[in-house]
């Protein structure tokens, strides 16, 4: 994703501190991302060489959570079938097919709320580059 921003320091030769800030044309709906607000301070690899004051470019990106991809993709499949097997053993016979089924819905829905918490807590990290110098920052009223 790509976003504008502007330099607030320069920590070393490769790396910069940069503060991110809303687009003329954004409403604050959230859609880019709840920890990607505008006011939001990230140090950046800095390839450009941008300088103190400067306006540029960066782009950000999530880095990858082996934790996340465990709770959001693994957990429910995981339930599910656990829930399928459970009950199965649980419910022998041919009546406890339908028994079986909704214990693994039912173990599949603890997977969502597992998930929603999960997420609700969770801070991703990222990846911020600065691509391009732009202007040197104007003070903003």
């Amino acid at each position: 994703m790509k976003k504008s921003a502007d330099v607030l320091e320069v920590i070393n030769e490769n790396t910069a501190k940069v503060m991110l800030y809303k687009h003329k044309k954004c409403s604050g709906c959230g859609s880019c991302n709840k920890h990607m607000h505008p006011g939001s301070i990230f140090e950046a690899g800095n390839p450009v060489r941008a300088q103190k004051g400067e306006m540029v470019d960066v782009n950000v990106q999530k880095k990858f959570s082996s934790t996340e991809f465990m709770v959001v993709y693994l957990l429910p499949v995981i339930l599910f079938f656990t829930g399928l097997t459970l009950g199965g053993m649980i419910f022998p016979g041919q009546n406890g097919g339908g028994a079986a089924v909704g214990l693994a819905f039912l173990m599949l829905a603890v997977a969502v709320v597992v998930n929603i918490r999960f997420r609700r807590n969770f801070r991703p990290s990222y990846s911020v580059t600065i691509t391009k110098r732009i202007a040197p920052a104007e003070p903003r009223l």
